[in-house]
Formats: C-alpha cells, structure tokens, sequence
C-alpha cells in the first residue's frame, strides 16, 4: 500500500521527514547503550549488564535490518572496544541468544531469545497480550498507528505497535525504542501520571541522557506534564519528529501506579482538536479495559495462592 508517512521509510534521503526518523531512532539505540543504571548491582554484575546491553542492541537494530547488523555497528552504538563486543557476542551465541549468518557475519536474535519472548508472553498478567485487542480495536477506529509503551524505571519502552487500515503510516516509534520518559507521547503519559516527587525523580535521573533531546529540558518537560494533567491526555505536537504527532494515555495497574500508556500516532493534519477529543476517549475507553483486566488478573492469582 502506498501511503503517505510520518517517518517515511522509502528511499528518499532527501525528505527532512525521513531524516529526523532516523535521529529519533539512532537516540532512542543510544538511549539503550548508555543510559546510566539507575541501581548498580553487586559487584561483578557490570559484566553482566554490558551483555543484556549488547543483548537488546542486536534486537533493536537488526529489527530494521532483517539480514542483520554488523560487529562495526554494534561497537559504534554501543562505544565499546570492538574485541570486547566480539567476546560478549561469542558467548551470547554460544547460548543461543545471539546467531551470526555465516555467510555475511552480521548477528540477529537467537532461538534462545525467542524461546524466552514466548515464555513471557505467556504469563497472564503480561499486559501486551491485555492490551492486545485494545490497540486492534484503537488502530481500526483511528485508521492509523496505536502503541504500547511500558514503563522502565525512569524510561518508557515501545513494545507493541498496531497499524490500522489508513493509508498513513507513522515509523517515529517501533518495537524496542526507548526514551526518557516524557519523550513521546506514551511516554509523557506516564510521566504526567507520576506524584510530583516522583516526576522530580525521574527528570534527575535522565538529565544526561536528555541532553540528545534538545526540546525535552527540564522546564519543557514540567510544562508538558502540566498541560496533560489538565487535558486528560498527553499529545507530542511534533516535538520528536516533526510532523508526527502523537496522543497517549496512561494505563495503571491493579494499585493504580501508571506503569504503561496506548497511544495513537499520525500527521499533524490529523489531529485537529475536535479529533483529539475523540482519540482521547478512544485512549481513556481502553485503558480502562485494561485497567480492569489488570485487576481481575491480581484477583485470580490471589485465588489461586500465587503471591
């Protein structure tokens, strides 16, 4: 289907729409790389973490490389000795949670990886497989692109996009990206959703890493949770990528913690504020879809024994 895109993906160097996507994915596979850990383990564990690291950079960037990435890119990204990474890629497919084509060298997500994908998607308190049907039905209504973006810490992460029926498509966000929160409109949903103290928190613990986020300083920030408290809703007016914009709302779990956001993503000629309205109501009606089975998946462990 030809259609026209947020974050056009055909081989157009020259459209600025296509270059901003490109900053916004290459930050958000920083992000992954050099975010700072929040909660340093024990000693010995930094060898660990590097590995988890170099784990989620292969799946994020051979995800738009379907033949997969190159040791070079993955030194590059990450900023580490190039004999480092080769080791850790060594013993991660020595696991199988890496492969490398003989053929080409380049790596990809091993079986392993898989296998440990389909085991989390199984458990029922997984709020992808809650959220399932809410982003089907928030793509079909919209006829464009809805997401899930789960809460990390102090970061939001895109783990499942829907599109719709439209003929737009928006690649601003995929599967894998991570940014601060408040970066994005999922993202900021969450944020708004936070106490103050806790949104003080988060925007310590980020500051190094929004420095690659030229509109997302601290004032900003604070200015955007403030606006979404009011609307009920948090919209990204192209502060990303410019162009796409992007209307979320946060879904908390069974206690009422925000610990994930649906949104919907398109161009900005379609988000006039009559259908902000009404994408908002669409958001808030499946949050709390979710919101509910949330809370009747917490009842059923506790009726089972599970703690």
């Amino acid at each position: 289907m030809g259609g026209v895109s947020a974050n056009a993906d055909a081989n157009r160097p020259s459209n600025p729409r296509t270059d901003h996507g490109h900053a916004a994915r290459r930050s958000a596979s920083w992000t992954i790389a050099h975010t700072p850990d929040e909660t340093p383990g024990p000693a010995g564990s930094q060898s660990i973490q590097r590995a988890l690291v170099l784990l989620n950079l292969v799946g994020v960037l051979a995800r738009d490389r379907p033949d997969g990435v190159s040791l070079a890119e993955l030194t590059r990204v990450s900023g580490r000795p190039k004999a480092s990474v080769r080791r850790t890629l060594v013993a991660l497919a020595s696991e199988g949670y890496v492969e490398q084509d003989p053929d080409t060298a380049l790596y990809r997500l091993g079986v392993q990886a898989r296998v440990l994908g389909g085991l989390a998607g199984q458990d029922s308190d997984d709020i992808g497989a809650l959220c399932t049907d809410s982003l089907i039905r928030l793509a079909d209504a919209s006829s464009d692109t809805s997401f899930l973006t789960m809460r990390h810490g102090s970061y939001g992460v895109c783990t499942h996009r829907q599109e719709g029926p439209g003929p737009i498509r928006n690649y601003a966000l995929a599967v894998g990206d991570r940014h601060p929160l408040g970066v994005g409109a999922g993202s900021l949903a969450i944020l708004s959703a936070l106490p103050d103290d806790d949104v003080e928190a988060v925007l310590a613990s980020t500051s190094t890493t929004r420095q690659r986020y030229p509109r997302f300083d601290d004032a900003s920030l604070w200015e955007l949770v403030h606006r979404s408290r009011q609307a009920g809703y948090a919209l990204n007016d192209g502060r990303v990528v410019p162009g796409s914009w992007a209307l979320g709302v946060a879904v908390p779990d069974a206690a009422g913690r925000p610990v994930a956001a649906l949104s919907i993503a398109s161009i900005a000629e379609r988000f006039d504020r009559h259908r902000q309205d009404e994408l908002a109501a669409l958001l808030h009606q499946e949050a709390r879809t979710v919101h509910a089975a949330l809370i009747r998946s917490q009842e059923s462990r506790a009726t089972r024994g599970r703690p």
